[in-house]
């Protein structure tokens, strides 16, 4: 039974029970005092409003050192704690800042992530947002993701300006899964600007001229790795990097890790192969394990194919001219998503295991292959 208490009536209730008394207060509900054989506590029994239906005990203080008025406030206190959901017991870790909430994402995706792929995440992170790194991420609210998007798309450019504020959009979702934070603000508050697709494709009109630009450049190992990515997609990073042993005796390269973090078997078209042993023997004095090595870089490969010696095409619009050439040739989506170690968000495609296509892709790449070997030595339109 509740009892309605003073604070000289708690002293005094206190004094004269016996160890084990509970006394319960009549105006804060689950509020009560509890006896013991040396001293009295106020404690707060409630239930903790997150669906478990859990009933918790909160030793507030000690009735010698606190005054009834006091111990209430704090009940009151803990008591809308718990209607929240929240359990006191459990203090709260710090919400994390931008900087902190970077570095973790960064740290999880380590092992999944080609490490290029971090340094750019870092890159369209820190650079942009200097000045917000050290803000905890619950003050990131929307003027200040819309201040932010218009600010950079004037001084970096709509695009840059769109990537860093998806960074951001991730990290703030990444954070609201271990803290209560309100909605995303950048969901909320950015009108991202419009992104067109960069027509990097070379058309059938200006295909005789890249071939002669290709056959004329007197850089062989620069020549040998523009080849591997018009023929196949390659991204830079991979083809730049790319060793003997990954070329197996069927042809096939096997980039250990890609973009995505996974294993990729490409095999390549007949063409291709040739054009590589001949570079192989080009390069056999060098004894070096990398396809297209430099004796000038730390790496021992090609660090930069520059598109102003000799080739003027940038290394990822061979990418895109490859994608355009394949549909091109009448390829379905499908082989063209293996062929480009692009992901596919279909359940089917998910039970697909990619190694085991080698036989269907290399009949795809000989296709490509044959379209764009149209091409050469045919004259170029003045």
């Amino acid at each position: 039974m509740a009892t309605k208490l003073t604070q000289s009536l708690a002293t005094k209730l206190v004094e004269t029970s016996p160890p084990g008394t509970l006394i319960y207060d009549e105006e804060v509900s689950g509020l009560r005092i509890v006896v013991g054989s040396k001293s009295a506590s106020w404690k707060l029994v409630g239930r903790i409003n997150d669906g478990s239906g859990l009933y918790v005990t909160l030793t507030i203080g000690r009735v010698e050192e606190m005054s009834l008025k006091t111990a209430r406030q704090k009940a009151i206190e803990l008591r809308q704690a718990l209607a929240r959901g929240d359990d006191p017991r459990r203090p709260k870790s710090a919400v994390p800042t931008v900087q902190q909430a970077l570095d973790r994402y960064l740290e999880a995706r380590k092992n999944d992530l080609q490490p290029s792929t971090l340094a750019d995440y870092r890159r369209h992170t820190e650079g942009p947002f200097k000045s917000i790194m050290k803000l905890p991420m619950s003050s990131i609210d929307r003027a200040l993701c819309r201040n932010l998007h218009e600010k950079m798309t004037r001084k970096n450019g709509p695009y840059a300006a769109n990537t860093s504020l998806r960074m951001l959009r991730l990290l703030y979702n990444d954070t609201m899964r271990d803290h209560d934070l309100p909605p995303n603000p950048v969901s909320l508050a950015v009108r991202f600007n419009k992104e067109e697709s960069r027509n990097w494709a070379v058309s059938a009109e200006q295909m005789p001229a890249l071939w002669r630009s290709l056959d004329s450049l007197e850089d062989q190992v620069a020549r040998g790795c523009f080849m591997l990515m018009l023929f196949t997609g390659l991204r830079s990073g991979n083809a730049r990097t790319a060793r003997w042993d990954w070329l197996d005796e069927d042809g096939v390269l096997t980039v250990p890790r890609t973009k995505a973090g996974r294993v990729f078997k490409c095999p390549l078209p007949r063409f291709l192969i040739q054009e590589l042993e001949a570079l192989r023997a080009y390069t056999k004095p060098l004894a070096s394990p990398f396809m297209f090595p430099a004796t000038t870089t730390r790496s021992g490969h090609v660090s930069v194919l520059r598109s102003d010696r000799g080739f003027p095409y940038q290394p990822h619009a061979l990418r895109h001219n490859y994608r355009t050439w394949a549909f091109e040739c009448g390829l379905d989506f499908q082989s063209v998503t293996l062929l480009l170690d692009h992901s596919n968000p279909t359940v089917s495609f998910r039970y697909v295991t990619r190694a085991h296509l080698t036989g269907h892709l290399r009949e795809c790449q000989e296709k490509v292959a044959e379209k764009l070997l149209s091409f050469r030595g045919k004259p170029v339109p003045v």
